[in-house]
């Protein structure tokens, strides 16, 4: 193998930002509804395992191509006699292909090479604060030791290097045990440069059929299978019995299932960007057999400028969700200098330059003077300096900031479309007023809130949410707007020019956060807390390992990663 080139900032940011441009692969997947059998309880559940006819015996049986790829090359790299992998979808790597690629795991080499100084009490601290303590220690503290291993080993399994980076760091800041980087987002590179999430995918893969282990697409899990103690048995997949000694299950989160968010949400989510399979199998296969479930309440947030052309009203009543990928806004245009993002009432909802699923969480304020969540749908405004000088979905501008070093150039730069033209999910008014009657905000309110934003901006200060004042601001909201040096603050700008733009913005999620709840076996236990046996479950599907909070970027992909070299150690009783 040729030399492996170390990632620069650059190299690492634009496979970042893969996560916004990858995603329209996921748009043309066939969605499939909740498999009923789970649904009614499994019913070859009820048979013995002595009953069951048999269509075929693996090793190690794992569920999901996402994170689920990992357990699978980790299985079969590691001598497991046979194993399978089944995805229920069409296309390999489920949502976790269409990402930016970058795994969170602390306390790894990357960190070490980027000159970061961090510790097990520190990350611990961090992660016991970001989720008001509702992270299972046990866990927790498997992930940490087991993550520096993993990493290790995947680099060298996969010729991969992997750098850090202060984009998409710790996203609670100021919280005990933050830091600027090293954590989140951990980049991978080869010989040939910085990898997509999709060229990981396909590289694992090749990987893992070279190893001689098989690979089912098109085929989704409905059922598992145990004995009459409660042992997991194997499971039924694409309408065969398949016996495992182990199941991993690694089926993502239940973002298209309306009934399931409807059940676990406490507010409504409008756009996802997650795969149209994930519509909560494994959480539902584990159920009917008894596992405990935790977190359901959370998801990774991804608020969207909805492009899609569904009634928001309609969404909302119909507790339906909208296959959103080109408005998905993990930093790009809420914190954009000269934009923002407000209510009805015409009120600004949060700190627009802050961390995704931070900012989604202002969509669950209710006012309880006029009950109801007065910041479902909210509204991205900007105005015609902002519009002309960056790209938002549909819309282009071509070169921004300093030439071609410029992130923004190399993310989302192309062939700038028509200014006049404004696409059907935005609204033009010559005035304030006039947006405010075009999209239904309070006229009074929104020149109140706009006149007092101005002023502010135009020192670079925002007093009401600090905007601009936390590192993540600057060194991911302002690298995605181009690190511009002409303003007091690079992330802040008044409106101060017609025309004005606006959009519906609506709560979002890049996946759903909760699943089956796991020990530090990444084994899934019953309600009592015991495990059941040959059962394990990773990612989305799964409890994960950080109470179901966004700590950084990249929490999904590491820890389902670190968790899938965990239960596949546990159940070949290998020394990880």
């Amino acid at each position: 193998m040729g030399e492996i080139k170390g990632m620069g900032r650059r190299d690492f940011l634009k496979t970042a930002a893969l996560s916004g441009l990858a995603l329209g692969g996921a748009a043309a997947l066939t969605g499939c509804a909740p498999s009923t059998g789970a649904e009614k309880g499994a019913s070859a559940n009820a048979s013995a395992g002595a009953d069951v006819a048999w269509d075929k015996e693996v090793d190690v049986l794992v569920i999901g191509s996402g994170t689920g790829a990992f357990a699978a090359l980790v299985a079969a790299a590691k001598g497991a006699e046979s194993v399978c992998l089944v995805e229920k979808g069409t296309m390999w790597g489920g949502t976790a292909a269409t990402s930016g690629g970058g795994l969170a795991v602390p306390l790894t080499y990357a960190a070490t090479d980027a000159g970061i100084t961090d510790s097990k009490e520190e990350v611990v601290k961090y992660f016991t604060n970001a989720t008001d303590g509702r992270v299972d220690q046990a866990v927790l503290n498997s992930f940490i030791d087991n993550g520096s291993t993993f990493i290790d080993w995947i680099s060298e399994e996969m010729g991969w290097k992997f750098a850090a980076s202060p984009l998409f760091g710790d996203y609670y800041e100021p919280m005990d045990g933050w830091i600027p980087m090293g954590r989140g987002s951990l980049g991978a590179a080869d010989a040939s440069g910085s990898l997509s999430a999709a060229q990981m995918w396909d590289q694992m893969k090749a990987k893992v059929e070279g190893y001689g282990a098989e690979v089912l697409m098109d085929t989704p899990a409905t059922e598992l299978i145990t004995d009459g103690a409660g042992t997991v048995l194997g499971a039924v997949c694409g309408g065969k019995n398949i016996k495992a000694n182990a199941v991993i299950v690694a089926t993502g989160g239940f973002d298209h299932n309306d009934e399931m968010r409807a059940k676990y949400h406490p507010f409504k989510i409008m756009a996802t960007n997650a795969v149209p399979t994930n519509t909560g199998d494994g959480q539902l296969m584990g159920m009917a057999i008894g596992a405990s479930v935790s977190y359901m309440d959370r998801c990774w947030g991804a608020p969207a400028i909805l492009t899609t052309g569904d009634d928001p009203e309609a969404l909302i009543a119909e507790g339906r969700i909208a296959q959103e990928i080109a408005g998905t806004d993990w930093a790009m245009y809420r914190g954009l200098p000269g934009a923002v993002v407000v209510n009805k009432k015409g009120r600004r909802i949060g700190n627009e330059a802050g961390p995704y699923d931070l900012f989604n969480q202002a969509f669950a304020y209710y006012d309880t003077g006029e009950p109801g969540h007065v910041n479902i749908p909210a509204y991205f405004i900007c105005d015609a300096a902002c519009w002309a000088t960056y790209s938002l979905p549909g819309h282009t501008v071509g070169a921004v900031g300093d030439g071609e070093d410029s992130y923004f150039n190399e993310t989302y730069g192309g062939e700038a479309t028509d200014p006049s033209e404004v696409p059907a999910h935005f609204v033009k008014a010559d005035t304030l007023e006039e947006l405010a009657e075009k999209l239904g905000i309070d006229a009074a309110g929104l020149a109140a809130e706009i006149t007092a934003f101005n002023e502010n901006a135009a020192k670079g200060v925002d007093p009401v949410y600090h905007r601009g004042e936390k590192h993540l601001d600057i060194n991911t909201t302002g690298v995605m707007a181009g690190s511009r040096t002409d303003l007091a603050n690079p992330v802040l700008a008044p409106l101060a020019t017609g025309p004005f733009y606006g959009a519906v913005y609506v709560p979002g999620t890049c996946g759903t956060a909760g699943g089956l709840t796991i020990n530090e076996n990444a084994q899934v236990v019953n309600v009592n807390g015991e495990p059941i046996e040959h059962l394990y479950a990773v990612g989305n599907c799964s409890s994960g390992v950080s109470g179901g909070t966004y700590v950084h970027g990249g929490i999904s992909l590491g820890s389902g990663a670190v968790m899938s070299w965990v239960a596949v150690n546990h159940a070949l009783a290998t020394k990880a």
